[in-house]
């Protein structure tokens, strides 16, 4: 009786064991259990200011996803324009994989000419009041230290990010750019709480 009651669990058991076929299949790319890929924050951008009726508040967050040589650099933007009291408002994203001229700023960065303190015998006395002011944070270079932030209004900072805005304004797309395993990349951008959080020289 007893090799009867033994003879029969082992039979069910061996039925209900799923097949080789049905186990659990390796996660495969594109798919919700893709193998985490690492995001972070690169560089940061803050454009704000104006005058003679024409204004623009604009934050823009750079995302490095993965390593080298697979990484792919990812924008986003939130920006506010007012032009004689109308006012539009933009909240937008580029991907750097259908985007080239993305990567091709950001290495423009490495080359920017350093700024000069004006001294007593080189100070012009004009004060420019009408003009955003563009300010730059990111990873310095090596021997600059681990972190900088550029600020001017007219100057090489500001000049580099007004070229980037007209090489990239074909590319902006309104919503977020999919990359498999890239779990971390979202908005930083989508409040007022987390905009003064990211732009905060002490976030990196």
């Amino acid at each position: 009786m007893r090799a009867l009651v033994l003879t029969l669990l082992l039979a069910v058991s061996s039925c209900s064991a799923p097949p080789e076929s049905a186990k659990a299949a390796p996660p495969q790319a594109g798919s919700g259990n893709a193998p985490a890929i690492p995001v972070q924050v690169s560089y940061r951008v803050q454009q704000q200011g104006g005058g003679l009726g024409v204004f623009v508040d604009e934050a823009a967050v750079f995302y490095e996803v993965g390593d080298p040589p697979n990484r792919v650099w990812v924008l986003e933007r939130r920006r506010r324009d007012q032009k004689m009291g109308q006012v539009t408002f933009r909240a937008d994203w580029i991907d750097g994989r259908a985007c080239p001229a993305l990567e091709a700023a950001i290495a423009k960065l490495g080359r920017l000419p350093p700024i000069g303190m004006a001294g007593l015998d080189t100070r012009s006395g004009v004060m420019i009041s009408d003009t955003p002011e563009v300010t730059l944070m990111g990873p310095a270079a090596p021997k600059d230290g681990g972190f900088i932030m550029r600020r001017d209004t007219q100057g090489t900072v500001s000049h580099w990010w007004w070229e980037t805005s007209k090489a990239l304004e074909g590319c902006w797309r309104p919503k977020q750019p999919y990359i498999a395993g890239a779990y971390d990349l979202r908005s930083r951008l989508g409040s007022a709480e987390d905009e003064v959080k990211v732009m905060s020289p002490k976030a990196r």
